[in-house]
């Protein structure tokens, strides 16, 4: 992580350092921010097309539980977590692995610089406010995205404001304040950078945005 992002910054890398060891008993709960944790992961490997030989960039990959399930779909895997910790975990499940120490919201280190079939996120995008979720994911696809890919985020999400107020009301004092993807917010967020989305909910705070180029609005 570079300078620009350690000073005040509301998630740093330390504190997710320190869940790294409870990370994967915490998801596999399958309580709030974690309900449909297994069910959204494999929406986003069934919507990446996951076959041998696809080229796919996993950003914020933790402990690796996304990458471990397209490497075993035959994909060729790169990954990225700026947690030292959670990328230690994610190399003990997959060894040898191409994984990164690495903030996504800085510029991909020479290895990464190279266009990918796929690139996916999972529980990383709602840190971020509409605006830097929208602009982050027109940089990847227009920088990053080899001809006919997609951008493949599942995350915690909610299809109007109104459901995630449900959700806060019904999980009182275990919800955490932060913004979250509003789908009736993000869809219109995203289209209006020229990109193409499709949206998915799969659990009651978890949903899948599948993400293109609009090449006609482009040219």
């Amino acid at each position: 992580m570079t300078g620009d992002f350690q000073e005040n910054d509301p998630f740093p890398a330390a504190e997710f350092d320190s869940w790294a060891g409870e990370y994967d008993q915490d998801a596999a709960g399958e309580t709030f921010p974690f309900t449909g944790y297994r069910d959204l992961l494999a929406e986003v490997v069934r919507q990446t097309g996951a076959r041998p030989g696809l080229k796919v960039l996993d950003l914020g990959a933790g402990t690796g539980n996304l990458t471990q399930l397209l490497a075993a779909a035959g994909c060729e895997v790169w990954g990225t977590d700026f947690s030292s910790e959670m990328l230690a975990r994610a190399r003990e499940k997959l060894p040898g692995a191409r994984l990164f120490l690495h903030d996504l919201r800085d510029p991909f280190p020479p290895e990464l610089q190279q266009r990918f079939d796929c690139i996916v996120s999972a529980y990383v995008f709602h840190h971020f406010e509409l605006p830097e979720k929208a602009a982050l994911a027109e940089r990847l696809v227009r920088e990053s995205m080899a001809p006919g890919g997609c951008l493949v985020i599942g995350d915690i999400s909610f299809l109007t404001a109104a459901d995630r107020d449900t959700q806060r009301q019904t999980q009182g004092e275990y919800w955490d304040e932060e913004p979250y993807w509003i789908a009736e917010d993000a869809l219109p967020a995203l289209e209006a950078r020229g990109l193409t989305v499709q949206y998915r909910q799969v659990s009651n705070c978890a949903g899948v945005y599948r993400i293109r180029l609009n090449e006609e609005a482009d040219q």
